[in-house]
């Protein structure tokens, strides 16, 4: 059986110059996109003369903008393609892709944003069709500058039963009161086939046989376990409140939902879309106060991939929020790592270690082994060289801690000598944390001369700058408080 349906198929694609798009709930689709045509085949059989004369009625119906065209076939509404007679309704389109390639996106958020952009256009779709209108994925065609359109169709309802188990994913879609033989007169069967449409962004329909398939359906069951996200996505309560709601709907009791559910659908959707993003996902949960949650996502989302932003972002909530400078420092390894051309890494980087010597000359310097610190001071000097000049001025304090803390302090005090002096001739005494650097290394070298002087020349500065309001006054507080530090260092000197 499959095989003569593939014979067919390949047949009328040769003889339509198009390609198969799917199962329509009435007929097969084809599009034909250097035509501008899509194409709807359905069996002669399949169809009454009533119908046959709906269908080409439409040809001369006033156009609607939801909806595709129904033109006149170059050859005729009847015609025999692939040695089979059919009724051929010719659309009218440059569109390329159908919601049910949409659906076979790789990306989750890429299918979700195409199902909530039908849902809201549904509605329209409604009205102009009637209540008999139930589309499948492959009945609407997704164009970039008018959105989800609509391949109509007259509201003819559900085909009959023996139609159905020829094609199983008409069976799928069909609301469980229908399976059972009943008219489902508590739900809308096209939002029903929707909401459907909607569910396999998440997971998978069964490739079962038709009178199986037609079980599942009327038990409200048609879904297997088979999961379409990552595991990280599903722990993401925009996207779980959504696939809540969706089951709920799809559900055996089920009530009518009315015709605004389409809109609540499509705004959880697109929150869902949204939250899809790891970083987006991450920063949702620290703003909620959930910082270690966030790292925990961040660190279950980059098992997958690992992404420049999100390794930023998990370090700068690692280091701020958690206090945890060495889970912030992994984390931007691991994304100098994946992308060791841009600097973000680098100056975070260095603004760590700069921040870590205090703590490890205190308390922890007995504890650090020395493989420890001579890493982070490997990691410190490749990160400055890696940055670019203007970042290296930008962060030439943040080296010089490194450097001073490493006991460097020659070292330390020619790397901020050079990037005092613009071009190598004029002081930037308003740069007040190389300049209090400045003096802390000649302290250090035990030029006390040198480093009062220089801690003179900051005083005049801060003072300047108060006079002249040319600083903050939590920016003057801060160097004022390092300032009175070395005093009291030089004084403890003489």
């Amino acid at each position: 059986m499959t095989t003569s349906v593939d014979e067919r198929t390949k047949a009328v694609e040769e003889e339509l110059d198009a390609e198969y798009a799917g199962v329509g709930w009435w007929g097969s689709v084809y599009r034909a996109p250097r035509r501008r045509r899509w194409y709807r085949l359905i069996p002669a059989e399949e169809i009454s003369g009533e119908q046959r004369a709906d269908l080409v009625a439409w040809q001369t119906r006033p156009r609607r903008r939801e909806l595709v065209p129904v033109v006149s076939g170059e050859r005729g509404e009847q015609r025999q393609v692939g040695g089979h007679w059919f009724q051929v309704v010719s659309y009218e389109t440059d569109a390329r892709r159908s919601l049910a390639d949409a659906l076979g996106d790789p990306e989750p958020a890429d299918r979700v944003a195409a199902v909530a952009a039908v849902l809201r256009v549904y509605p329209d779709w409604r009205r102009a069709i009637g209540t008999g209108l139930v589309p499948l994925p492959a009945d609407i065609v997704l164009t970039e500058d008018r959105g989800p359109l609509l391949l109509p169709l007259p509201p003819w309802g559900a085909p009959p039963l023996g139609l159905l188990f020829g094609e199983p994913a008409r069976i799928a879609h069909l609301a469980p009161e229908a399976a059972r033989g009943r008219l489902p007169l508590d739900r809308d069967p096209g939002l029903y086939a929707l909401v459907v449409a909607a569910r396999r962004c998440f997971e998978n329909l069964p490739e079962d046989e038709p009178g199986r398939l037609l079980q599942r359906a009327a038990c409200a069951a048609v879904f297997t376990d088979e999961e379409r996200l990552p595991s990280w996505m599903r722990r993401v309560e925009p996207v779980r409140a959504v696939r809540d709601r969706l089951r709920e709907l799809t559900g055996p009791g089920a009530a009518n939902p009315g015709s605004e559910e389409a809109g609540r659908l499509a705004d959880a959707l697109d929150a869902a879309r949204r939250a899809m993003d790891p970083v987006t996902a991450v920063r949702t949960l620290r703003t909620t106060a959930n910082p270690r949650m966030a790292v925990g996502l961040a660190h279950a989302a980059l098992v997958d991939r690992a992404d420049y932003g999100l390794l930023l972002l998990a370090a700068e909530i690692a280091r701020e929020d958690l206090r945890e400078p060495l889970e912030a420092l992994s984390l931007l390894e691991r994304a100098v790592q994946a992308d060791p051309r841009r600097p973000e890494a680098y100056a975070a980087q260095l603004s760590i270690i700069g921040g870590l010597w205090s703590v490890l000359q205190g308390r922890l310097a007995q504890a650090a082994a020395g493989s420890f610190m001579e890493r982070l001071n490997a990691t410190a000097r490749t990160a400055f060289q890696r940055l670019p000049e203007d970042q290296q001025r930008e962060y030439a304090h943040e080296m010089a801690r490194c450097l001073i803390g490493q006991g460097a302090y020659a070292e330390a005090n020619a790397h901020v000598h050079t990037w005092l002096h613009d071009s190598g001739k004029t002081l930037m005494w308003w740069r007040f944390d190389l300049m209090l650097d400045y003096a802390e290394t000649f302290l250090l070298l035990g030029r006390r001369a040198d480093a009062a002087k220089v801690a003179e020349q900051v005083r005049a500065g801060l003072r300047r700058m108060r006079d002249n309001r040319e600083m903050s006054a939590d920016e003057i507080h801060e160097h004022g408080m390092r300032l009175a530090e070395l005093d009291r260092r030089l004084g403890d000197d003489e």
